[in-house]
């Protein structure tokens, strides 16, 4: 269904677009399909392959294509955020996808409890043709995750998020000194400004292939901002600020060397991840095939060939599990 542009959008979606021109048709297509009022904005970040043509080929009146400053992931969000007309605010990246009826059943949360400014759920990880390789959706229970954020602890991904735009304004939207990781830090300056609920589900589906931007960040880069978003946490709540609030951002260290994760040896995490979920819910069998699925993923890695070893011979009883994944397990 066409909305009248001159109806304003209940939701605004934001894209960041770079070089996904394999799977942005598809992510637009989820978010059309949603069945709420909203706007997607497409924020152009420099493609140089076809993912332009790919968004101009959608004849749809809610897609707004906008460029971004290209400096960076943080100045495309807040390119996008700047264009939001819609009172709830969500983001998608270009690769992934949005699962039938999330976001109504999100902006109906929300309208419905005032007091929160955000709400979350799990999601899923899937390989590049966007079958299933695993879910991150570990508790059944819908609760509160306020003090859980404000403690530094991220169990989802950013994408999950559903949450008023005037709270992303508030917090001054994202920081252009993360060059990744500015997820990490939104969520947990998120939590200082406003109550944020989780609810139990798959609310995304996030693709792992070797051209995203964690495949493309090295580890240590990846490291390095997530420990920072924590740190400048930690002087905010000692505080009241932070490094970068008083214009004292920290140098960036040597980075270069480290590689980036593959998708493969990603995709290994995530499936060891939930090789150990399965065995400490007494559900062995099934935790020795998706071990060797993982092992199978990178074969030259011992150490998964030893962790299945372990997770082969180790009692169900005496299995443990990691509390809780974040979503960069």
């Amino acid at each position: 269904m066409v909305h009248p542009k001159t109806q304003p959008a209940l939701v605004s979606v934001i894209v960041p677009l770079y070089n996904a021109e394999s799977y942005v048709t598809a992510a637009l297509t989820s978010l059309l399909s949603q069945q709420v009022t909203l706007e997607v904005i497409v924020v152009n970040d420099g493609s140089t392959d076809r993912s332009l043509e790919r968004v101009k080929a959608i004849s749809d009146s809610r897609l707004r294509l906008i460029d971004s400053p290209a400096k960076g992931i943080a100045a495309a969000l807040n390119a996008g955020l700047a264009a939001a007309q819609g009172e709830f605010l969500v983001r998608c990246d270009a690769d992934d996808l949005y699962p039938a009826g999330r976001i109504l059943q999100q902006v109906e949360w929300l309208s419905q409890h005032p007091e929160f400014g955000a709400v979350c759920g799990g999601y899923a990880a899937v390989d590049p043709k966007g079958t299933a390789l695993v879910e991150f959706n570990d508790s059944g229970l819908a609760e509160e995750i306020t003090s859980e954020l404000s403690a530094g602890f991220v169990r989802t991904h950013f994408c999950t998020y559903a949450l008023r735009t005037e709270a992303a304004r508030a917090i001054g939207g994202f920081r252009s000194y993360f060059t990744t990781g500015e997820d990490i830090d939104f969520q947990l300056r998120l939590a200082e400004a406003c109550r944020v609920w989780y609810q139990p589900g798959v609310h995304y589906h996030y693709r792992l292939h070797q051209s995203s931007i964690t495949h493309t960040r090295s580890t240590a880069e990846r490291e390095f901002f997530d420990s920072m978003a924590r740190q400048f946490q930690s002087q905010r709540q000692i505080s009241g600020s932070d490094n970068l609030e008083r214009g004292q951002p920290p140098s960036l260290p040597e980075l270069a060397a480290s590689r980036p994760l593959s998708a493969a040896q990603h995709i290994q995490k995530f499936l060891l991840w939930r090789a150990w979920y399965e065995h400490q819910a007494g559900q062995k069998y099934q935790a020795i095939l998706t071990g060797v699925r993982s092992a199978l993923m990178v074969p030259s890695n011992l150490s998964t060939w030893r962790s299945l070893v372990v997770l082969t011979v180790k009692p169900t009883e005496s299995a443990k599990l990691l509390v809780r994944p974040t979503f960069r397990p």
